[in-house]
């Protein structure tokens, strides 16, 4: 009970601390960032084609920082010719970038 207690009045104390600050409109409080992806390239129906190294290259060289590789697509498929069929497991990854926006 006491915890809680602590817990809300100090939620309580933050929020005040916040909203008692002045507001400044003209300067931002934070960098603004624009942000960009390269996705996996679909061709037929339900094929892809990964994300080649020059397209992550010519990102970065135009101020782009990676900032996160995610599988983005699986594609399980058999393969063999054993019964049952293998299967086999595949990833293709999205990349995520960010830079700083240039402010105007």
């Amino acid at each position: 009970m006491k915890r809680s207690l602590l817990v809300f009045l100090g939620g309580l104390a933050a929020l005040v601390l916040l909203f008692s600050q002045p507001q400044n409109a003209q300067l931002p409080t934070h960098v603004p960032f624009e942000t960009f992806a390269i996705l996996p390239h679909e061709g037929p129906p339900g094929f892809y084609k990964q994300v080649e190294t020059r397209e992550v290259q010519a990102a970065a060289d135009q101020g782009w920082e990676l900032v996160s590789v995610m599988p983005y697509i699986y594609r399980n498929e058999e393969r063999g010719s054993e019964n049952p069929k293998a299967i086999v497991t595949q990833t293709y990854p999205a990349y995520f970038f960010k830079r700083a926006r240039m402010i105007r």
